[in-house]
């Protein structure tokens, strides 16, 4: 974040152990801690521009970069690999699988994964996707 943030916290919402653990007893104001947020968390507005950020970031070390027309869309500089990511799902569209499992462990390096090699659900989506027409895979990858 460019800038810290800052929350109160009421203590009758932090739970003993966690007020023990921490120290936190002596930055007690008028029953309530205040808590200042250096990187992100969850429920802040920025907070999904700051992890579309960081993964953009981290996929451009491996020749990853997004579409500057379509959210969403990327593509790598030398495979035919495309692939959109919704929120924590990944649509991947391959022509060689040795491509999908490239960015298979780009993901790993950072993140947590599951894998769909069938492909037939996406974003709660059902689909039959006809692999002899497009000459191509696909499958679908979620990001935890």
């Amino acid at each position: 974040m460019n800038r810290f943030e800052y929350m109160r916290i009421p203590v009758k919402y932090i739970p003993e152990d966690i007020m023990y653990q921490y120290n936190l007893a002596g930055l007690i104001v008028n029953n309530h801690v205040l808590v200042e947020i250096k990187k992100v968390m969850y429920g802040l507005p920025q907070a999904g521009l700051i992890a579309q950020e960081i993964l953009n970031i981290h996929l451009a070390a491996s020749s990853y970069t997004p579409s500057r027309h379509t959210p969403g869309l990327y593509t790598h500089n030398r495979r035919k690999t495309t692939f959109t990511l919704v929120v924590d799902d990944f649509g991947i569209k391959y022509h060689h699988k040795h491509d999908a499992l490239h960015l298979l462990e780009v993901l790993k390096k950072k993140y947590t994964i599951t894998t769909d090699w069938k492909g037939e659900l996406y974003i709660g989506i059902s689909l039959k996707l006809d692999y002899k027409k497009t000459n191509s895979g696909s499958f679908y990858a979620g990001i935890y």
